[in-house]
């Protein structure tokens, strides 16, 4: 099973440039996020963080265009084909 991970901006500079990656023998969005460390190790404590056991703060993620927090948060299953989007978001305030 292959999952297509969509980097943006400084997480696709993280991922040594590569707008996309994918990632084999994944079942959910949490599995997908550890499967960032095999990519690179800044890029998962850019995404996640270790000791709160959560997403940071400005990350966003979508499964198929669904925002999973519309659906099962890091529980999310994917599936052979599908499209996961990862981005780090800038807000004012």
């Amino acid at each position: 099973m292959v999952v297509r991970v969509k980097l943006v901006g400084v997480l696709s500079a993280l991922a040594l440039g590569k707008d996309f990656i994918e990632l084999n023998g994944v079942i959910t969005v949490r599995d997908v996020i550890n499967g960032l460390r095999s990519i690179n190790e800044k890029l998962f404590k850019r995404v996640f963080d270790v000791s709160r056991n959560e997403l940071m703060p400005d990350i966003y993620i979508a499964v198929n265009d669904i925002d999973i927090s519309l659906l099962k948060g890091l529980d999310t299953p994917v599936k052979d084909g599908d499209e996961v989007l990862i981005l780090a978001y800038i807000h004012g305030g």
